[in-house]
């Protein structure tokens, strides 16, 4: 069976390839609701074409109030499904390559989405084409389930499971190979400060922004500064320890802009990052503002958030058996002379649950200038090692690739904590750099091939009859 999905899989290369330029092509970021799509135009475009591209290989397809879709073959009561999505998160800055081309260079395609997850969605998609070009009976359907919000809340899915039926089993190709068998905790929090006191003489700070999204280590922020001339804010700048190829100051008028460039990088993995937020905020931290509350907040962030992903300062740093340890990434600042709003994207281990987590912060602030508050929290999920359908998943793992390394825990959060039972699944190998949410984002196409073969073997070796070998 191993060769003739091989086989199969290497005839459909050109096609894989095609499809997944034709959904890189949409810059699928979610934006305001329109009309009658939830998420926005171009999400909904990235949602049709997806369900064209399946009509015309012949699958059956259904779309949900443009919320989610299915594509689904096979028969039985039971449903095993394939959870992928079509929303991407902001393309950000600094591209060897246009983030919505899709161009191949070097046999990999380049674009936002091509990892996650819409090089996976389209690897899924083709493992049912494999599977239905192989005659394969099946014992369950089969299901693709393409979600639009992924990025940004996953209520779509939720939407979606209100409409339709709960499958008894799931994995979703949007983290690493092989089966991961636990996901972090997911904690939105958002931290604010009133600034506004009475105008002084001096150094202000007019306005403070950067970052695209929460769980995006923030490659740009700037500053708006006034209150100073050029030769004394230089003079101050010179004293401080900072990569000067990283800062840039500008003149507008009677202010200047300080802009700091960092890396982005997954809010998973802050540490594969430079967070330019954080970046800049030691360097403010280090000038003469005259407005006391301004200077109270710089010190609070400097001091408790400064440039650590662990959450050690603020009291939050922790770590469980499984083993999964705590990350902190600020992933998103605005602010002016009178608030500044920040939002931090926390990964919490496994064991641990949020109401700790937020608990812990509060009883480190030593501020009453910073109020936090819970903007989402999505709960870990976790299954055992031996579980059945994760040996299965291994297996089909293992029989393509002779890694025998064992299931893994992850601090990336997938659709598969949102149904009954799953895990993720694919499609990063292991060893190969994680460029979900940073700059020249791309996948192998020999990996996006592979990935739709070891996806074909898991559903045979999970729906199909006994007989098909």
């Amino acid at each position: 069976m191993k060769d003739k999905i091989i086989e199969t899989a290497e005839n459909l290369r050109d096609n894989m390839i095609l499809s997944t330029q034709e959904l890189v092509r949409i810059p699928s970021v979610e934006a305001e609701a329109a009309g009658e799509y939830p998420y926005g135009v171009e999400v909904y475009k990235a949602l049709a074409k997806a369900v064209e591209i399946s009509e015309n290989m012949g699958f059956k397809t259904k779309n949900i109030d443009n919320q989610a879709a299915h594509v689904e073959m096979g028969e039985g009561e039971e449903i095993l499904a394939l959870l992928c999505h079509v929303d991407v998160v902001p393309e950000g800055s600094g591209w060897t390559y246009p983030p919505y081309a899709a161009e191949v260079h070097d046999n990999k395609i380049f674009g936002r989405g091509t990892i996650d997850d819409k090089g996976p969605a389209v690897a899924a998609l083709y493992a049912m084409k494999i599977v239905k070009d192989l005659n394969i009976k099946l014992n369950k359907r089969v299901r693709l389930i393409l979600g639009t919000n992924e990025e940004s809340g996953m209520a779509s899915l939720n939407y979606y499971f209100k409409k339709e039926k709960m499958p008894e089993l799931a994995f979703s190709p949007d983290a690493t190979f092989p089966a991961i068998h636990a996901e972090k905790g997911i904690l939105d929090l958002k931290f604010s400060a009133n600034l506004k006191e009475e105008n002084k003489e001096g150094l202000k700070l007019e306005k403070i922004e950067g970052g695209n999204a929460a769980n995006m280590v923030p490659d740009y922020a700037e500053a708006v500064l006034s209150g100073i001339n050029k030769e004394e804010l230089e003079k101050l700048l010179e004293k401080i320890d900072y990569e000067e190829a990283d800062l840039s100051l500008e003149a507008v008028e009677d202010e200047f802009k300080i802009s700091y460039n960092g890396i982005s990088a997954h809010g998973s993995l802050p540490e594969d990052g430079k967070n330019a937020i954080s970046y800049l905020i030691k360097i403010l931290s280090e000038l003469p503002f005259a407005k006391t509350k301004v200077r109270e907040f710089l010190n609070f962030y400097s001091s408790k958030i400064g440039i650590e992903y662990d959450g050690a300062s603020i009291g939050c740093k922790d770590q469980d058996d499984v083993p999964t340890a705590l990350t902190f990434n600020t992933g998103v600042m605005k602010g002016d002379q009178n608030k500044v709003e920040f939002i931090v994207n926390i990964r919490y281990p496994v064991k641990s649950k949020a109401e700790k987590v937020v608990s812990d912060i509060r009883n480190n602030l030593d501020s009453d200038l910073i109020n936090v508050e819970i903007l989402n929290d999505v709960e870990p999920l976790y299954a055992a090692k031996n579980d059945p359908f994760i040996q299965k998943l291994m297996t089909a793992y293992q029989e393509f690739t002779g890694d025998k390394s064992g299931p893994i825990a992850i601090g990336g959060g997938t659709y598969a904590r949102l149904v009954d039972k799953g895990v993720a699944f694919g499609p990063l190998f292991p060893g190969q750099p994680e460029l979900a949410h940073q700059k020249d984002e791309f996948i192998e196409i020999d990996d996006l091939v592979r990935s739709a073969a070891i996806y074909a073997k898991a559903i045979i070796d999970i729906a199909g009859v006994k007989d098909n070998e």
